[in-house]
């Protein structure tokens, strides 16, 4: 029962004094200090706790406090005024989220299982790819790999179209649209466009890749990627 009164809000001292209090008609807070053996202070804080939350009332004679507990009903009208307070934030923090959405999401990752990563996300957008700076250095550093990934890509029918420089040795494959720019349009790193994502791969040492997710950059980068697919050969 404790456990349960904590999931509803009630801290462990304010469920064990909530508790202790069904012992009594009425106590002090002495005595309730002395049946949960917990300070006075705590007592007390727990006690007022309880009293914000309608859970317990008290009365006073001598100038003492006396407390006792509330209708039980008012535990189940605690955890509703809870819930409908949630309910009256539900539409700002709904909006909030939104908002937050609506930014782009940025992540770096580094080495060759970063790399990796990314082209299992690639894998599981299932969008087509669009390929920018698409370089030799796939084949000579994740041949495994590129291998796994090529077949996994047929399977799921993932198209690309590929823009190498010329000189380059580009990726065969059924599923490839591929063609060349002039060699001095060379780039040092990768782009991929899929989706909402764009992806950098940096051929530097250690490899740094970044992947971000955004609609807008994903539409921009990928007219980019049509203008120069129009001046490839």
């Amino acid at each position: 029962m404790k456990e349960i009164l904590k999931s509803l809000g009630l801290t462990e001292r304010e469920a064990d004094a909530y508790l202790a209090l069904y012992n009594f008609k009425e106590t002090t807070a002495t005595q309730l200090a002395k049946t949960t053996k917990e300070h006075r202070t705590n007592i007390y804080d727990s006690l007022n706790g309880l009293i914000k939350k309608g859970l317990i009332v008290y009365s006073i004679k001598n100038n003492v406090r006396y407390y006792k507990v509330s209708n039980p009903e008012k535990l189940v009208e605690y955890v509703k005024e809870k819930e409908k307070q949630a309910e009256d934030i539900l539409p700002e923090l709904q909006s909030k989220l939104k908002t937050q959405r609506g930014k782009p999401v940025v992540e770096v990752y580094e080495g060759q299982e970063g790399f990796k990563t990314i082209l299992g996300k690639m894998l599981r957008e299932g969008k087509d790819i669009y390929g920018i700076g698409a370089s030799e250095e796939w084949e000579k550093r994740f041949p495994i790999k590129l291998s796994q990934y090529m077949k996994e890509r047929e399977e799921r029918k993932i198209k690309a179209k590929l823009i190498y420089v010329k000189g380059s040795k580009p990726i065969e494959h059924k599923l490839n649209k591929i063609k060349f720019l002039p060699t001095e349009l060379h780039q040092p790193s990768t782009i991929a466009i899929f989706g909402d994502y764009v992806a950098i791969f940096m051929w530097t040492e250690p490899l740094v890749a970044t992947l971000t997710k955004s609609k807008e950059l994903g539409e921009s980068f990928k007219e980019y990627f049509n203008q120069l697919w129009k001046i490839a050969k």
